[in-house]
């Protein structure tokens, strides 16, 4: 359904005209299902040359590391340090008491392959990361920084020249 969704709005953008169209994503889990839709419609119109079509996760459009130098995720995790960095900053009443929360590790197993899985599958308590190190300045940081690197996404696609291979 959520397929069928993300290709029927890249449909729709289409048939009014619009050649360059980005699935700008916010959630981990739609990451492969954004790519497939990408994947699926430009097939659809591989007869076109005047198409960008593209799915993009706003925090891969940054360097976290730029955003404040006493991070101790180096990468997005499921409620760890960044993302509840990000909601002590917009919305700290929805955070709990993070203080005694332990590191659960991001992981590495089976790199080389795309694994199929739910955060009960890696995390008992239900995050991954380091939530407690996170702070509401941090969160601020985060938001400017991943912000500017989306924009500077948008305005690299803005500028393609239609021929540049990226």
């Amino acid at each position: 359904v959520y397929l069928d969704l993300l290709n029927g709005v890249l449909e729709n953008f289409l048939q009014h005209g619009f050649k360059r169209l980005v699935l700008l994503n916010g959630h981990g889990g739609n990451i492969v299902p954004g790519a497939q839709a990408v994947f699926e419609t430009r097939q659809h119109h591989r007869d076109r040359t005047d198409l960008l079509l593209l799915s993009a996760t706003y925090w891969e459009q940054a360097n976290i590391a730029e955003a404040c130098d006493d991070l101790v995720q180096d990468a997005m995790g499921h409620a760890g340090e960044l993302e509840t960095s990000m909601m002590l900053a917009i919305r700290p009443e929805l955070v709990g008491d993070i203080a005694a929360t332990a590191e659960v590790p991001k992981g590495e197993a089976f790199a080389t392959a795309t694994r199929g899985w739910t955060t009960k599958d890696r995390s008992e308590p239900g995050h991954i990361g380091v939530p407690s190190a996170a702070s509401a300045k941090k969160g601020e940081a985060l938001l400017n920084t991943f912000t500017l690197g989306v924009i500077q996404f948008i305005e690299s696609v803005r500028d393609w020249d239609g021929q540049t291979s990226r």
